[in-house]
């Protein structure tokens, strides 16, 4: 995947109906995927590294997960994730693996990823030297759209779980939605028309640094 923009705009629950009737004067949109579940577990190392460079504003970080899908009853294979942010761009690298959710719960990052790190553009060291462990899982439901050439997924439903803890049903529930709009850098004139119109501000958002806070792990607002 090549870099592109990714802007975050957080829309509190109490709020969509000002968020729909945004949404419904648009022109040239689209569905453009069927919407479905989406489950992360994300990783990080006894330091939460990962977490504390996203908190410290760094500009080139890394953030490591694993994602499935759940469309009606069926979880798809689970996908090993590295999302890499560069400056205000971002890009993801995704690998395949034919495992379930419950078979990497107790895995090492490097583990699940080690025999693909030949096929990637991707410096390991970081994850040859430290452990990276299961920290928080989320899930939430993703509505996908196409506004012309812009991409614009809504996320509603927004759930998290600590993984340090073995309690079986400790979901925390978030009040905020999140709509993400999406884009390559050809589109960014494109794409500042569309963001002027929302009557929300974008902001930096994290569901894992908010996962993390759910889960009594770290304070972030």
């Amino acid at each position: 995947m090549e870099y592109r923009y990714e802007i975050k705009v957080p829309i509190s629950q109490y709020n969509e109906r000002i968020f729909f009737n945004w949404f419904l004067s648009l022109r040239n949109i689209s569905t453009h995927n069927a919407s479905r579940e989406i489950n992360n577990i994300y990783f990080d190392n006894l330091n939460f590294s990962s977490a504390q460079n996203n908190l410290d504003g760094i500009a080139n970080r890394v953030k490591y997960r694993i994602r499935w899908y759940k469309e009606g009853s069926t979880f798809s294979k689970c996908n090993v994730e590295l999302k890499i942010k560069n400056g205000k761009l971002n890009k993801k690298i995704t690998v395949p693996t034919k495992l379930n959710f419950k078979d990497i719960l107790k895995k090492d990052f490097f583990d699940l990823i080690k025999n693909d790190l030949s096929k990637i553009n991707f410096d390991h060291r970081i994850l040859c030297s430290q452990k990276f462990l299961p920290t928080v899982q989320n899930k939430y439901n993703r509505a996908y759209y196409l506004h012309k050439d812009i991409r614009m997924t809504y996320d509603t439903k927004v759930n998290y779980k600590n993984l340090k803890i073995n309690s079986i049903n400790n979901w925390n529930t978030d009040n905020l939605n999140v709509l993400e709009i999406k884009f390559n850098e050809e589109l960014l004139d494109q794409a500042r028309e569309l963001i002027s119109s929302i009557p929300f501000v974008p902001k930096r958002h994290s569901k894992y640094l908010r996962g993390l806070s759910y889960c009594k792990m770290a304070v972030y607002i």
